[in-house]
């Protein structure tokens, strides 16, 4: 909250006024952002531009490792880094408000996926998912961690 000062006009608010809340929103906007943007990119890169019409060329299941999980994983990674990364402030030294901040906005963006599935998620696709999520989680907190010490 901005602060009135007659001499200097207003002031911002330093970070330890704000609401711990608030240190919490722009991590998860670039997650938001950041994931959902390399999701867009790789489904028209994958589906229009290597399969085209030919959805058969999908049917092999190393070939859906390669052009689905992996690079879904990848971009979980990206939206991971990028949460982590832009979390500033007293609260990053928490390692459990670092967590908060870097998990939240994939973790939240999987548990939409999972649920608009509904009937057609079955084990195996909620397990392989899973795996995806956890791989990119780790693999972008690794990438953040190494970043900064």
């Amino acid at each position: 909250m901005s602060r009135y000062d007659a001499h200097r006009g207003y002031t911002p608010a330093s970070a330890q006024d704000r609401p711990r809340l608030m240190n919490f929103m722009l991590p998860w906007a670039a997650g938001i952002v950041v994931t959902l943007v390399t999701q867009l990119v790789l489904a028209v890169l994958v589906w229009d531009v290597i399969t085209g019409d030919d959805v058969s060329t999908m049917a092999s299941p190393v070939r859906t490792v390669l052009l689905l999980h992996l690079p879904s994983a990848a971009c979980v990674a990206l939206g991971v880094w990028a949460a982590a990364a832009v979390h500033q402030g007293a609260s990053r030294e928490s390692q459990v408000r670092h967590f908060i901040a870097a998990f939240t906005p994939v973790v939240a963006l999987q548990l939409v996926i999972f649920f608009s599935q509904g009937s057609d998620l079955t084990a195996i696709t909620f397990l392989v998912q899973l795996v995806v999520l956890v791989v990119g989680c780790a693999v972008g907190f690794l990438v953040d961690r190494l970043r900064n010490g």
